[in-house]
């Protein structure tokens, strides 16, 4: 069987492939989707969705496909009834059941839909595994006689297919550089055993017995050993069946959950049935990116009881794995979180970040940086691209360029900038441009007489010296005194002006500093950018932060995600 859509409570519906990957915050409806599809198809329409509201299966084109892998046969208590027989939703055993064939066959050809096979064929052609369920998929069982019997387990069907058990073989020595093998020299079990490596094992099973029963049964290895060989092992025997992976990263460190997450996706051509994973690591994420083979990625995002899939276009998240201003940052552990705020510098990011986490217990809402202001909109399109919820920090001298303002505004909102909007920035500036030139002067005086203080007491090197000069001629604008003062820095005819744009930026999710920049929210003796950040800091875990600080921070973690549709 194979899920062609499914449709949410409002109505959205989402044409599912043969990989589905389901990332998004916590508490989205990542396991929910995998738990509703689960029981509709073991227990039927009878069971109750809590994100769903419809799942649509593709109807295949003849009666008898219906039955693969599955066994048939004459019931032994009712004439004209079908006994079927096949391996239950855990794979752990077999399970049964009887039904009218005639009759089946009839709903088969008059039915558009396949609902009446819910909760009967169909509970045979879904696996559910979760954290603790694919522990128990490769414990030691019996063996069993292929000639008079069906395999009812893992195991047993690993006993009839050596190239799988070759594939496991190999995917589990190059993710933990160690072997594995199907032992089943004692003739009444069947187990699979792990050594570092193992020597030639003969094909007698009396001989081999005697060599195979000194290695350790993965029944007593870790769960990292146990979980990555049941995935592995219910992959590669997923014919016809709907596998419901949840957070396959379980157990696994941070390389192994790459690796089997690249193995997916480049085995997928060799995994018959359809796959639906919900995951929340970026190591596994990574892994499924930096396979040649594509997957459908869709964000989960959350607006109190509503969910919505939003389908990430596969160009969108390589080029946010792989772009060059976000590679010292662990870019993609955003798409897990509920939003993104960038910042202009790493460290408005370590303050914003900092007072989020221990004045607003933030642990949703992620803060990156952009490096400067004129790459804020390109940061700001990366993350937007994988449909993840986007604000931005701008100091306030975003309102001096038009053409920042503009290309920001248009990177964030997703829409034209208003003429309004236009000429209320192209009035505050102009206000600033008519400004006293005496007041960039005094600040250029104030910048050198400190640079002066700073070279007598042997505080810069020739390059940094040079770099102070520099910073002082950037800071020789009549925009400095705004940015150093905020609102207060503006003509009190401007000032209502600048209130009401910033107030209207807001609500697009760009958030201008009212304080003019980082260093407006605490007056800690120095201008020094690398000392205020360690006083700042050491002020913020004292629990001294700025009350005006405290609330920007809310405001910004308040709004960021009510403000996109």
């Amino acid at each position: 069987m194979e899920i062609e859509s499914i449709t949410l409570k409002n109505n959205q519906t989402i044409n599912l492939g043969k990989i589905s990957i389901l990332v998004g915050a916590n508490n989205v409806g990542k396991s929910q989707t995998l738990r509703d599809i689960q029981q509709r198809m073991q227990i039927g329409l009878a069971s109750k969705f809590v994100l769903l509201k419809e799942i649509n299966f593709r109807k295949p084109h003849n009666f008898e496909d219906l039955f693969t892998n599955l066994k048939v046969s004459d019931s032994q208590h009712s004439i004209g009834q079908k006994r079927i027989v096949g391996i239950n939703n855990n794979m752990t055993g077999q399970d049964s059941f009887e039904i009218n064939f005639e009759h089946s066959k009839y709903q088969f050809e008059q039915q558009p839909n396949l609902d009446w096979v819910l909760g009967n064929i169909s509970k045979f052609k879904v696996s559910h595994l979760d954290s603790s369920s694919r522990l128990n998929l490769i414990r030691t069982t019996n063996s069993f006689n292929p000639d008079t019997e069906e395999p009812a387990n893992i195991l047993q069907n690993l006993f009839l297919q050596k190239e799988n058990e070759e594939l496991l073989k190999i995917a589990f020595n190059e993710a933990f550089g160690m072997e594995v093998m199907l032992d089943y020299s004692g003739l009444k079990d069947f187990c699979l055993r792990v050594a570092k490596e193992f020597p030639e094992i003969p094909e007698d099973p009396r001989k081999a017995y005697l060599i195979t029963k000194d290695f350790n049964k993965i029944d007593n290895q870790g769960d990292g050993f146990r979980s990555f060989v049941g995935i592995v092992l219910s992959l590669l025997f997923s014919k016809d069946r709907i596998v419901l992976l949840d957070e396959p990263e379980a157990f696994l460190h941070p390389a192994q959950a790459r690796y089997l997450g690249k193995w997916i996706a480049d085995n997928s051509d060799k995994l018959s049935g359809q796959l639906i994973i919900s995951t929340h690591n970026s190591n596994f994420l990574s892994g499924l990116l930096q396979s040649d083979k594509k997957v459908d990625i869709y964000r989960l995002n959350r607006n109190e009881d509503d969910t919505t899939f939003k389908l990430i276009p596969p160009e969108a998240t390589e080029n946010l794995s792989k772009s060059p201003m976000l590679s010292s940052q662990r870019v993609l552990e955003a798409i897990f979180h509920k939003a993104v705020i960038v910042c202009e510098a790493d460290a408005d990011r370590i303050v914003y970040q900092t007072v989020s986490t221990l004045h607003h217990n933030n642990q949703e809402i992620l803060f990156v940086y952009s490096h400067n202001k004129q790459t804020l909109k390109d940061v700001a399109s990366l993350l937007i691209a994988t449909q993840i919820p986007v604000g931005v920090i701008s100091d306030i001298d975003l309102l001096n360029d038009e053409t920042d303002f503009k290309n920001l505004f248009l990177a964030v909102a997703q829409t034209e900038i208003s003429p309004e909007l236009l000429a209320k920035r192209t009035e505050i500036a102009k206000s600033v441009d008519n400004t006293s030139e005496q007041q960039a002067l005094d600040k250029l005086k104030e910048n050198v007489t400190e640079f002066l203080e700073q070279l007598n007491k042997s505080e810069h090197s020739f390059g940094g010296a040079k770099g102070a000069l520099n910073r002082i001629r950037k800071e020789t604008s009549k925009w400095t005194f705004p940015k150093k003062n905020g609102l207060e820095g503006f003509e009190d005819a401007i000032k209502p002006r600048v209130v009401e744009l910033i107030a209207e930026l807001n609500e697009k999710n760009i958030f201008i500093i009212p304080v003019g920049e980082l260093e407006g929210w605490m007056d800690l003796g120095t201008s020094r950018k690398n000392n205020w950040i360690v006083l700042a800091l050491n002020e913020i875990f004292a629990k001294k932060t700025s009350e005006r600080l405290i609330e920007f921070v809310g405001m910004i973690l308040n709004k960021v995600t009510k403000n996109v549709a």
